[in-house]
């Protein structure tokens, strides 16, 4: 039987924990009753904290570990929920299960991270030349704090073999069904998703993502263009000429703003106008024609192919999905 361990620690996503502790306890046992069969359980799954007192997870929900994580020497998996409240404060109380979760791996453990998660595993070094993603709203601070991983932010699930990272929200529920499938085959995990009634998702959490656009810098100038941009999506904006707006030279103008925000100015503006571009088709039923040119383009099929190739989605289907204004009708 595979053992899997879930860290515990203040503030993480009960959700998560006690979700994760369901699913792997039911492998091998919801299939075969509704079956008439006998349960065959798969999975050992323990909670584990540095000390065992009460957890006081998010939303003051509190769970009990069954042990101390120090005194565990073996597991096949190491699962980490994500972190509900201040990411620093809670990597600074966590440093004894950072260096435990190194000495895991060490050991050969599969460390495994959900959602905001991923900074904790990402602290311990493990992660560093290796591909990760975490939520979509903490992709900027994840590049900052550790720029020597490859930060994969559309991926659903990062897959390094012995690293696994899942993005945001209910991601975790994809990456429970992918450990599944690694350590009890495939037809464990499909009869697991179809007996709790679990879709798989795409592989992208790229339709999800809001881009706010990068303004942690001090680069005046820089921000001055970036608020210039948002106020004229609509017109035809010539890069070279917004360099001259901010007294800059063009190639001065894409290093410094490159620097300041991480985007070359063109990326930044195409994200900008799908952001826009995503918040019309929400809450409207205007025609993707009339969109186009509200967002600055004249052609609407590459228009359409770039909305694509950023949110994994048609401009129709992210309507489908989103769109609140057709459910109300």
């Amino acid at each position: 039987m595979k053992k899997i361990t879930l860290l515990c620690f203040d503030y993480a996503f009960s959700s998560v924990i006690t979700g994760v502790l369901d699913l792997f306890s039911l492998v091998g046992v919801t299939w075969n009753r509704v079956h008439n069969q006998p349960p065959a359980s798969r999975f050992q799954v323990q909670l584990a904290a540095e000390q065992q007192r009460p957890i006081r997870c998010l939303n003051r929900l509190t769970l009990q570990p069954d042990l101390c994580f120090a005194s565990i020497r073996e597991s096949d998996i190491v699962f980490i929920p994500p972190i509900g409240a201040d990411i620093d404060r809670t990597l600074e109380s966590n440093r004894n299960a950072i260096d435990w979760l190194r000495e895991m791996h060490a050991t050969g453990s599969q460390i495994v991270s959900s959602c905001t998660g991923s900074f904790l595993l990402a602290e311990t070094g493990l992660l560093d030349g290796k591909q990760a993603t975490t939520h979509w709203g903490y992709i900027d601070q994840f590049r900052q704090r550790y720029p020597r991983v490859i930060l994969k932010p559309a991926q659903l699930i990062t897959n390094e073999v012995d690293l696994l990272c899942a993005a945001g929200g209910s991601a975790w529920l994809d990456l429970s069904l992918l450990l599944i499938q690694q350590h009890a085959g495939q037809e464990l995990a499909l009869q697991t998703a179809k007996a709790l009634v679990i879709e798989r998702k795409q592989h992208s959490q790229a339709a999800f993502t809001t881009s706010q656009g990068q303004k942690y810098h001090q680069d005046a100038q820089i921000l001055s263009a970036q608020e210039w941009m948002e106020s004229h999506l609509a017109e035809k904006i010539s890069i070279d000429r917004l360099g001259e707006r901010c007294g800059m030279a063009p190639r001065t103008f894409k290093r410094r703003f490159k620097q300041a925000t991480g985007d070359s100015p063109l990326a930044y503006l195409q994200s900008l106008r799908i952001e826009r571009a995503k918040k019309i088709l929400e809450s409207s039923q205007i025609p993707i024609e009339q969109i186009t040119r509200q967002v600055g383009y004249e052609d609407s099929s590459s228009f359409m192919k770039l909305f694509k190739r950023t949110t994994g989605m048609s401009p129709q289907q992210y309507r489908t999905v989103f769109s609140h204004v057709q459910h109300c009708r």
